[in-house]
């Protein structure tokens, strides 16, 4: 496989390259750039000077030592408009061409991240909307790496029509599209990611320097990682002295599955889908992942925080970043008032991470999923709500994008009494909450709602309270008002 990738790798880089001078593969046709400033780079001979130009803006650099350049150009302005994005370096020079300016948004995670608009119950009025070349995707070439490599292997920019849009990662293709409505400029869409994968393998090497909990956690990634490399040292021993064809067909596929390169190894998809464009301009990330660490719940408040940090200090500076808390999966459990599996957990591990690492946030959308499928088919809700905070955190254009939000839980003699953070209304009979008795039993609890208060009665005395915590909980707590916005899982004792 690796000899037929380098030959793509070399057919991709002719298209952004002349001679010595390269770019990145971001900087090709069709590709935006970030509103205000942006950052162009790439490779020329070492110590050349290197101009870039887009329209009136326009830079000049000296390339380093080691060939590298890295240019900036500022002033840049919202244009539907394609321009010309000129690189030159003596008599050699790089054109990418319809080159337009926008917002620059990056998608990341697992499987729900690439799920596509096919694949989704909106594509039917997706596909029935007019051609806009305003909305355009950049899908990272799927290539984890064992190192850090310099550049991406492979990708285009792709112009959101009725053809191309059904095989557009949906969750970010409904997130830029509500976005594009509301900030009425163009926006682009850096999407990399793969299924399967865990918040582990999207950092660097040493992201946990820095968290106690995770004392020897990078030695002991780098033992597994020796233990499949002596594994498959075996097998390939094998494969050489094997005589049988059927026995010789087996170790082959465990070979391939044994491989030292592999999507979810520690590190690996940071080095070959994310270390390539460390410094591209964009105004943030959503991630869609989770549910390859909902094993440990606890774990991901530091593993993924950590990784949101390790991105934070690659790029120089702090961007939002917003977690797509986990829908509703696995079979309903009617019979169960609370059950406290290891979703309900890792969507409380979300909630911690945005509270507690700069530049987080989250979208809650504990009323969607499937109880049988992983991949539920409502993305362009995730979409919506993930532009929803975008637009209220980060652009300052919406007054309520977050979910709604307990402020403060306490029991006022056989109640327990939830004050959200604005006024609320029960859906659904308000089923969903859950009281601890004195017997230490969970029962359903009765739940009405006045204002920003929501009173939960059913047991005398009650210890406790939680609210849709359970794999696939029932859920009735919405925000008043049009939006109405599902509020999260809630503990009052954790």
């Amino acid at each position: 496989m690796l000899p037929r990738l380098a030959f793509l790798v070399l057919c991709c880089s002719a298209l952004v390259s002349a001679g010595e001078l390269k770019l990145n593969r971001l900087f090709s046709d069709h590709a935006v750039l970030q509103a205000g400033e942006s950052a162009v780079y790439g490779k020329a001979r070492p110590g050349a000077k290197v101009s870039v130009a887009l329209g009136d803006a326009k830079a000049e650099v000296v390339a380093g030592a080691d060939g590298v350049f890295r240019a900036t150009l500022n002033g840049l302005k919202p244009t539907e408009q394609g321009t010309d994005l000129v690189i030159a370096s003596g008599d050699e020079k790089v054109v990418a061409k319809d080159v337009i300016v926008g917002e620059v948004w990056v998608g990341s995670g697992q499987s729900n991240m690439d799920w596509t608009v096919n694949a989704t119950h909106a594509l039917k009025d997706a596909v029935s909307r007019p051609a806009d070349a305003g909305i355009r995707m950049f899908t990272v070439a799927r290539v984890p790496s064992a190192e850090p490599i310099e550049d991406i292997w492979g990708g285009a920019w792709v112009l959101a029509d009725p053809k191309t849009v059904p095989g557009f990662s949906a969750s970010a293709f409904y997130f830029g599209r509500e976005l594009r409505a509301n900030i009425k400029q163009p926006v682009g869409l850096i999407v990399s990611s793969i299924g399967g994968t865990r918040a582990e393998a999207w950092g660097p090497k040493g992201m946990y320097a820095d968290v106690p909990d995770a004392k020897d956690f990078d030695a002991k990634e780098a033992a597994g990682m020796k233990a499949r490399a002596d594994n498959l040292k075996k097998l390939q021993a094998r494969i050489a002295v094997e005589k049988d064809k059927v026995a010789l067909a087996k170790l082959k596929q465990d070979a391939a599955r044994m491989g030292p390169v592999w999507s979810n190894g520690p590190h690996m998809n940071w080095n070959g889908m994310v270390h390539p464009w460390i410094g591209h301009s964009f105004r943030g990330v959503i991630w869609y992942q989770g549910e390859s660490n909902a094993g440990q719940p606890e774990a991901y408040k530091w593993v993924l925080g950590a990784m949101i940090k390790s991105w934070h200090k690659a790029w120089g500076k702090e961007f939002p970043f917003i977690i797509v808390q986990l829908p509703r999966f696995m079979a309903r459990k009617p019979e169960l008032a609370v059950e406290d599996g290891g979703w309900p957990r890792i969507r409380e591990s979300m909630e911690w991470i945005a509270d507690n690492v700069p530049g987080a946030m989250q979208s809650v959308n504990i009323d969607l999923g499937e109880e049988k499928d992983i991949h539920p088919k409502d993305k362009l809700p995730v979409g919506e709500r993930l532009a929803y905070v975008a637009l209220q955190r980060v652009y300052k254009t919406r007054t309520d994008g977050e979910a709604p939000r307990v402020k403060k839980a306490e029991r006022q003699g056989d109640a327990f009494v939830l004050t959200y953070d604005r006024p609320v209304v029960l859906k659904n009979d308000g089923k969903g909450f859950g009281l601890l008795g004195a017997d230490d039993k969970w029962v359903f609890g009765q739940a009405k709602a006045d204002g920003a208060t929501v009173t939960v009665t059913g047991v005398k005395a009650p210890k406790e309270v939680r609210y849709a915590w359970a794999n696939f909980p029932e859920v009735s707590v919405y925000s008043a008002g049009a939006d109405a916005l599902p509020a999260g899982p809630y503990r009052s004792s954790k």
